[in-house]
């Protein structure tokens, strides 16, 4: 069956790694951006669900449509809109999610080139890691911290007012090619969760990515399964892992080659899985059930589920902004544009 992807904003991130997963379903686009148009056989890709008025979705139910929740990166809610569909896609995983109903997507990267150099093997590459972002917050410091003394490396600080910070941009060609050049890529936690598009930018370019997991919460792997991408609790034990493999090039291009053939698999077959549970939700009946989690219903449960993505450190620094954003701004958070 083919759908019409009617889209609320023109501005996703996601829309070429979207369009990629989805392609293969779709028989026409169509942009919306006033929440009016209305189909059936329709696949919904829409973000901030709470800001939204709510009467709109239910004009879907009883109709064969699919939601697709973008940008839902602190669980803000909004999810009794689910129910007006026969199934839900959404970024950001979490086991409170009901799988039989809500598939989760990986975020996947804003860009859809693959640079040229992906397939230089890693005992080739010039830099043993590197990092191109914001280092100030969540679990950055430590990871920029352990990772010091890792030698070459390639840095480019973007926060402003800081002594790392450099002079000028870099442009996407740069980025990529800097990403290409690199062994690993430290995937430390986004602003609030542990997925971030660094490690998708990462395997596109056919570096290593490192990720996180946390004492109570093994993210990557409740999102893609088992995968091969080598998985830290410590940013200590990051560099004890890339100091170990620098020596053995053999075992380094092995991982690599490892995490680029389970990537180079992997979109496919989250497309033939996107595509059997739009078979299997459009001939079902039964109603869309959001949360098979009680707790996940409780007030604050976002913020209970948020601290599992924090280490110490990153917890901390999270609590000094809010304080800082409170005192400063007189608002304990910044409402999403709708």
């Amino acid at each position: 069956m083919k759908y019409t992807a009617l889209w609320q904003a023109q501005g996703f991130n996601e829309r070429g790694w979207l369009m990629r997963l989805f392609e293969p379903f779709i028989a026409q686009h169509v942009f919306d951006g006033e929440h009016k148009q209305i189909f059936n056989n329709c696949i919904l890709f829409d973000s901030f669900l709470p800001t939204r008025d709510q009467s709109y979705f239910k004009k879907f139910a009883g109709k064969n449509a699919f939601l697709v929740n973008l940008s839902d990166e602190s669980y803000e809610g909004g999810y009794s809109a689910y129910r007006h569909f026969r199934g839900v896609f959404r970024t950001y995983w979490s086991s409170a999610f009901h799988p039989a109903y809500v598939m989760t997507l990986p975020l996947g990267y804003p860009d859809s080139d693959v640079p040229a150099k992906r397939n230089q093997p890693a005992s080739l590459r010039p830099y043993l890691w590197s990092f191109l972002g914001e280092a100030n917050k969540a679990s950055r410091p430590d990871m920029l911290r352990a990772l010091k003394s890792v030698e070459p490396q390639f840095t480019f600080v973007t926060d402003a007012n800081t002594a790392l910070s450099p002079t000028g941009r870099m442009t996407r060609a740069q980025c990529d090619d800097v990403l290409s050049d690199s062994v690993f890529v430290p995937c430390p936690m986004g602003n609030v969760a542990l997925e971030s598009w660094r490690a998708y930018e990462a395997l596109q370019s056919g570096a290593i990515p490192i990720v996180e997991r946390r004492l109570t919460l093994d993210y990557y792997k409740g999102l893609l399964g088992n995968h091969p991408l080598p998985t830290v609790r410590s940013w200590d034990e990051a560099a004890k892992l890339i100091e170990r493999l620098r020596h053995d090039p053999v075992a380094l291009d092995a991982m690599q080659q490892q995490c680029m053939e389970w990537w180079t698999g992997y979109p496919p077959l989250l497309t033939q899985r996107i595509g059997q549970f739009l078979e299997h939700r459009s001939s079902s009946s039964d109603a869309v059930i959001p949360l098979r989690s009680l707790t996940a219903k409780l007030p604050f449960w976002n913020y209970v589920e948020l601290v599992r993505h924090h280490n110490s450190g990153a917890l901390r620094r999270r609590v000094m902004r809010q304080v800082a954003r409170l005192l400063q701004d007189k608002t304990w958070r910044i409402t999403p544009k709708r």
